[in-house]
């Protein structure tokens, strides 16, 4: 029998142990653009995903498990939505590699970005990559890698910090040479480039509508009363008339009221007799510029009304308090039938005789109040009749618990089967209106970029898409969920 040389056992063996020795990962690649980037310094999600992805290919040892991106997040915090998803699924363990163009698109705080990488990382056994700052936490840095990435970290930080301080400043001048910086103008006016500054200026209508709803209101009329006449008049509520570019109601079109809070804001906003009062995201205090473009109203009318709402307040507050010491069990739990408006406590004393005085509660609908069409017909319900139905419910409830208990019992593996495919189908579809979703927002980004659309338009879109899929993606959690319970479900009533 041939012998083997003790040199070629070793060598075997050493290469058995390497190749079992090699720990594979599922990786998520992270990509972030910021909407401040004016000067296209900033490389796209795309670019940056295909970066990630040629990366992998010279890295077997790492699988693709599911990409991520922040489309117009700052870089300062982690408050971002597929961040967090990422995070997620760190916690869940679907994930134990993170892998990034570099730290800036990781996030510009030097603080918190050098905390995920130091040690949230390696507490959750996470392998972090950052492939342009050729960053990988696996490999032992020396001491000047290790300085080399937190000079970067700090460079990126001071640079966003820089970035944000001329943005705010830039826009505190603007306010306070009464230029307006608002993406939609009060009801009443319209925007117009003057001298170079986007100033307000009367919009024909509109205008019209708003002096009269002051001197209606200086007149003696109330909230409620207005909301009446602009109903009576089909004038469409701000909102409706930003929706559909008309003043007044058109066929085919949805008439709703003026809600109080839209009157009681129109008649105490300063822009009115002239003056803007501004604030931006990163500013403490207001900035106040007055005689900045052309009033709807005099100043005399606009305190009278003022003093009036003023008024009306201090006798509100001056109203004893129904002393309501009943517990609340059914709180957040009622709904009206008709409409599915989440029904209000109300609580009332009436006089039942010379001496007692008793404490009636009952739940209604807010929506009885409207006078639009969303108006609800129901009457309101005593908290002694809820009790009733209840009681009622329960007891019905118990008499067929028997029977309910034979039908859960003829759940067999074929009904759990066809249930399963339902929601196999349901899975795609959902999956498909979720990768949707990420190019719609792409391609919207590059309309922005483009000019195609304002930053206000995109910004909405994108909330809109983001809030869609985020629902399609907690309806995909469910059908998991539900897809996994199925088999225990039928092997334990089998």
């Amino acid at each position: 029998m041939a012998r083997t040389s003790k040199r070629k056992v070793r060598l075997e063996s050493q290469s058995l142990q390497e190749n079992v020795s090699v720990k594979t990962y599922m990786a998520g690649i992270y990509a972030r653009l910021s909407v401040d980037n004016h000067d296209g310094k900033e490389i796209s999600i795309e670019t940056q995903i295909e970066m990630a992805k040629e990366y992998l290919k010279s890295h077997t040892e790492i699988t693709l498990y599911d990409c991520y991106s922040d489309l117009g997040a700052t870089g300062t915090n982690f408050q971002r939505s597929d961040f967090e998803r990422l995070m997620q699924d760190v916690r869940d363990g679907l994930i134990n590699c993170i892998i990034v163009k570099d730290f800036s698109r990781f996030g510009r705080n030097y603080i918190e970005t050098g905390n995920f990488v130091e040690k949230i990382f390696p507490f959750l056994g996470v392998r972090f990559i950052a492939i342009t700052d050729q960053y990988d936490s696996i490999k032992q840095a020396d001491c000047n890698e290790a300085l080399s990435m937190h000079l970067k970290n700090i460079a990126n930080e001071l640079y966003a910090r820089d970035i944000a301080e001329k943005v705010t400043a830039s826009k505190q001048a603007k306010m306070k040479q009464g230029e307006y910086l608002g993406s939609i103008p009060p009801y009443g006016f319209q925007i117009e480039k003057i001298d170079g500054k986007r100033t307000l200026v009367p919009e024909p209508v509109t205008s019209e509508i708003v002096k009269e709803i002051f001197n209606r209101y200086a007149s003696g009329e109330t909230f409620v009363s207005l909301a009446k006449w602009l109903y009576g008049q089909k004038i469409h509520r701000p909102s409706d008339y930003k929706k559909y570019k008309m003043v007044y109601q058109q066929e085919g079109q949805q008439l709703r009221q003026w809600e109080r809070e839209s009157i009681r804001f129109l008649l105490t906003n300063d822009a009115y007799i002239g003056n803007l009062v501004q604030s931006g995201k990163h500013m403490k205090e207001q900035i106040t510029a007055e005689h900045t473009h052309e009033p709807l109203v005099s100043e005399e009318v606009f305190y009278r009304v003022w003093e009036r709402i003023e008024e009306n307040i201090k006798i509100q507050n001056r109203r004893p308090l129904r002393k309501d010491t009943m517990e609340d069990i059914f709180r957040g739990g009622l709904y009206c039938g008709e409409c599915g408006h989440k029904l209000s406590r109300m609580v009332t004393e009436r006089k039942v005789s010379y001496k007692e005085v008793k404490t009636f509660v009952f739940y209604s609908c807010p929506n009885s109040k409207r006078i639009d069409e969303e108006k609800c017909e129901n009457e309101q319900i005593t908290f002694l009749q809820i009790q009733k139905v209840i009681l009622h419910l329960l007891k019905k409830e118990f008499l067929l618990s028997s029977t309910q208990m034979k039908k859960l019992m003829e759940f067999n593996k074929e009904a759990g089967e066809k249930r399963k495919e339902q929601i196999q189908k349901a899975q795609d579809e959902l999956q498909k209106s979720v990768d949707g979703a990420d190019r719609k927002i792409s391609s919207y980004y590059l309309e922005y970029r483009n000019g195609s659309i304002s930053q206000v338009q995109f910004l909405e879109t994108k909330k809109k898409l983001e809030e869609k899929k985020e629902q399609d993606r907690q309806t995909l959690r469910d059908l998991h969920t539900e897809y996994s319970s199925i088999d225990r479900m039928v092997d334990k009533q089998n």
